[in-house]
């Protein structure tokens, strides 16, 4: 066991501190120039040109700020011996959070997914055919394994999970 005299333990204690203290105005320092970089590409204007909202130039100058206060924070704790344990507690919890994505990404697609197999198996509707449910009325132009397209009187193009579909009690109609 390694045993650290008083003035090495105090020394090592205002290095770490100061690691932390200096990463974090670093941080700040370029978060901002990240977003005044993004800002000068205009990222955002081009996006909202083909209907993608989403604040990238915020969302990317949070990322590299809280990357520094982190990558800071492992290098000062590493001066007081602790930098292995933290590591490993932010690999876990990047892996936690990680699966939790996943899993919540699966939370649609595999009842889609079976649902569109009913469909197709069990000929609950057709292609070109004319059906009526709850949610829509129109004519079937699409059948995927996720989702059905409807075409609507007025012309609208409806999409249409397949959970919905087999849920539903669906009317079919003679046009």
């Amino acid at each position: 066991m390694i045993s650290l005299e008083y003035p090495d333990l105090l020394t090592n204690i205002v290095a770490s501190l100061l690691v932390i203290a200096f990463s974090i105005v670093i941080g700040n320092i370029l978060s901002i120039l990240s977003k005044k970089l993004l800002e000068s590409f205009e990222v955002e204007r081009l996006l909202k040109k083909i209907n993608f909202q989403f604040p990238v130039e915020e969302t990317l100058s949070l990322i590299v700020r809280y990357l520094i206060y982190l990558g800071g924070l492992v290098l000062g704790l590493a001066f007081l011996g602790l930098g292995e344990i933290v590591l490993i507690g932010i690999l876990i919890g990047l892996i936690v959070i990680l699966v939790i994505f996943i899993l919540a990404s699966f939370k649609d697609l595999i009842p889609n997914l079976v649902a569109g197999l009913l469909i197709y198996f069990k000929k609950k509707i057709r292609k070109n055919e004319y059906i009526s449910f709850e949610q829509a009325e129109g004519k079937v132009t699409k059948i995927n394994l996720l989702d059905t397209r409807l075409k609507m009187k007025d012309g609208d193009v409806v999409i249409v999970p397949n959970t919905l579909i087999q849920k539903s009690k669906i009317v079919k109609k003679k046009k």
